[in-house]
């Protein structure tokens, strides 16, 4: 056997001894876990329910959205919608042009006329141009209120009972 093979043999081996011992380690670390309560803090929920129907909510919510996605739990046919669709920068001013699709007052609405090119050439596919989505497959921007955040406003009111 030359040096070489028997190098190759002894790490082998050494391999092998190692993995028995972090078997063991592993074996003796593992504990159960213990069942945990979530704890809700009542006073953020309110106030969020509270806001959840201003327009400064609903750009907020926009801008997430833009910025994130949506994580499929919508509904919507259409699938899911990718985040990082514009810069962090620019999010908001699309934000305030989709909240002008329904006659919404935004933080800013000289800054939302802005980015109407952005959204036709960007988001009009899905949304329309008009914003109210496509046939049910995209969601329709001009309505009163998000599916989003009626599910929320249905998450923080049960939480609240």
């Amino acid at each position: 056997m030359n040096f070489k093979n028997s190098l190759s043999l002894c790490l082998f081996h050494l391999f092998l001894v190692g993995c028995e011992k972090r078997e063991e380690i592993q074996k003796s670390l593992h504990v159960e876990p213990k069942a945990s309560q979530i704890v809700v803090d009542k006073k953020s929920l309110q106030k969020e329910l509270n806001e959840i129907d201003t327009n400064s909510y609903l750009e907020a919510y926009i801008i997430h959205i833009i910025n994130n996605g949506s994580n499929g739990i919508l509904g919507f046919s259409g699938g899911v919608m990718e985040g990082g669709i514009a810069t962090k920068e620019d999010a908001p001013n699309i934000a305030r042009f989709v909240m002008s699709l329904s006659g919404k007052q935004s933080s800013d609405d000289n800054a939302g006329k802005k980015a109407e090119l952005f959204y036709t050439s960007n988001c009009g596919g899905c949304h329309g141009n008009d914003g109210k989505g496509l046939n049910g497959a995209f969601p329709d921007l001009t309505q009163k209120s998000f599916r989003g955040i009626e599910k929320r406003k249905a998450y923080l009111k049960s939480n609240l009972d």
